[in-house]
C-alpha cells in the first residue's frame, strides 16, 4: 500500500513538470510547431492562373516564324517613273480612255505621247486616274492593259515610229495579254520579216489570243513552218479564227497544199464550229476550182453538225469563245452555197429551236432561197 502511494506521487510529479515546460516555451516556438503540423497535413498550394494567361505563356514559349513581307506594295509607296509633265499627260486622259478612246486617239499622233508614258512603267507604279491606287492589283493591271492596248490600236505599223513602238511593246510588255495580242496583230501590216524572231518569242505565251495573233502574223510574214502547227492546234481547241488565217493567207503561196490539208483535217475535229467553218471553206475552194472536192459529202457533214447541236437544250459559249450559235450560222451559209433542197428540213428545225434567236430569220431566208433552186 505504501509502495502504491509512492508510485502515484512520482507520476503526478512528472506530469506537473511536462506542463510547466510547455507553458514556458515562447510564442514563436509554438507557432513553428503548429505551422509544421499544418504543412504535413495540407499539400503545397499551386498558384492559380487564368486560361488566357496559360495560353499566352504557351504561345510565347513556341518559337515564332518571322513575318513574311507583303507581296504587294501599295501604289502610293511605289516610286513613280514619271515626271510631273508626264503624269499630267496621264491625268488629262484619265479613266475616260477606258470608256471613249476615240476621243483621244483619232490618230497615231494622239496616241504616241500617252503610250510612251505608259511604256516607262507598269500597273504597279503608274497612276492612271484618280482613285486608281485604291484598286486591287488585278484591277489595276486590267485597266493598265486596256489603256495601253487602245493606244497600240491607233498606231500605224507602216510608219517608222508606229512600228518601233509596236516592237517595243512586243519586247517589254509580255504580261499584258490585250496589249500583246493587239501588238502582234498590228505588226503583220508592216510586212517586215525582221520581226519574225520576236514574234516567235511571243508565240510562247500561254494566252490563246496572244498565240493566235502571233501565229497569224507569222503566217502573213511568210513563216508558215512555225505558224501552221500552232494554228492547227488552236483550231482543234476551238479557236476558229486560226482556220480563217490559214484560209485567207494560203492561196498562191508555196504552202497552199499544206493549208488545204489542214482545212480538210478540221472536218474531223470534235468542236462543231471548226468543222462547220472547214466545210464552208472547202465549198468555196471547190467553187473557185482551187480543189476538186465532193461537196455532197460535205453536205452530210453539215447536216450531222446541225443535228448534234439541235439535240442540245441550250447553246452555251465555251472558254475558247466557241459558240453553237456561230456554228449554226456558218452551217446556214454553207447550205446556201450548196444550193441543195436536202438542207430544208434541217433549216426548218433550226428556225423552230427555242435558242435560235436571230438565226430564225436567217434560216427562213435560206429555206425560201433553196426552195426556188433546182436539183435535189
Amino acid at each position: 500500500m505504501k509502495m502504491k502511494k509512492i508510485l502515484f506521487l512520482v507520476i503526478a510529479g512528472i506530469c506537473f513538470l511536462t506542463l510547466s515546460c510547455q507553458r514556458s516555451q515562447p510564442p514563436e516556438a509554438k507557432k513553428e510547431v503548429q505551422v509544421q503540423k499544418e504543412e504535413i497535413k495540407q499539400p503545397p498550394l499551386v498558384e492559380s492562373k487564368s486560361l488566357d494567361q496559360t495560353k499566352r505563356e504557351v504561345k510565347e514559349s513556341i518559337p515564332q516564324e518571322p513575318k513574311k513581307e507583303e507581296k504587294e506594295t501599295s501604289l502610293a509607296k511605289q516610286p513613280s517613273p514619271l515626271t510631273e509633265e508626264e503624269q499630267k499627260i496621264v491625268d488629262e486622259i484619265g479613266e475616260n480612255i477606258l470608256i471613249a478612246p476615240t476621243k483621244y486617239f483619232e490618230s497615231q499622233e494622239d496616241a504616241v505621247p500617252y503610250l510612251k508614258v505608259l511604256l516607262k512603267g507598269d500597273h504597279r507604279n503608274i497612276k492612271l486616274y484618280k482613285g486608281f491606287e485604291a484598286l486591287g492589283e488585278d484591277k489595276r493591271k486590267e485597266d493598265y492593259d486596256e489603256a495601253m492596248s487602245k493606244a497600240v490600236m491607233a498606231l500605224n505599223p507602216r510608219t517608222k515610229e508606229g512600228k518601233q513602238l509596236i516592237i517595243e511593246v512586243l519586247r517589254t510588255k509580255r504580261e499584258y495579254q490585250s496589249t500583246l495580242s493587239e501588238a502582234a496583230r498590228a505588226v503583220r501590216a508592216s510586212q517586215d520579216k525582221s520581226i519574225i524572231p520576236l514574234l516567235r518569242e511571243v508565240l510562247k505565251s500561254s494566252a490563246t489570243r496572244v498565240r493566235l495573233e502571233a501565229a497569224g502574223s507569222l503566217l502573213a510574214l511568210g513563216d508558215a513552218d512555225t505558224a501552221l502547227p500552232v494554228l492547227d492546234e488552236l483550231t482543234r481547241e476551238g479557236a476558229t479564227s486560226a482556220l480563217g488565217f490559214i484560209f485567207h493567207n494560203m492561196q498562191g503561196k508555196e504552202w497552199e497544199q499544206r493549208g488545204i490539208a489542214l482545212i480538210k483535217k478540221a472536218l474531223t475535229y470534235e468542236n462543231n464550229e471548226s468543222r462547220a467553218l472547214a466545210a464552208l471553206f472547202l465549198i468555196g475552194l471547190t467553187q473557185r476550182r482551187v480543189i476538186k472536192e465532193d461537196i455532197r459529202g460535205i453536205e452530210d457533214i453539215l447536216i450531222n453538225i446541225s443535228k448534234d447541236i439541235l439535240e442540245k437544250k441550250s447553246w452555251p459559249i465555251t472558254s475558247h469563245g466557241y459558240s453553237d450559235h456561230r456554228a449554226l450560222e456558218t452551217v446556214i451559209l454553207a447550205f446556201w452555197e450548196l444550193k441543195s433542197k436536202k438542207a430544208i428540213p434541217v433549216l426548218r428545225s433550226i428556225s423552230e429551236h427555242p435558242e435560235a434567236s436571230y438565226l430564225k430569220r436567217r434560216a427562213e431566208e435560206a429555206i425560201k432561197y433553196l426552195s426556188k433552186q433546182g436539183g435535189a
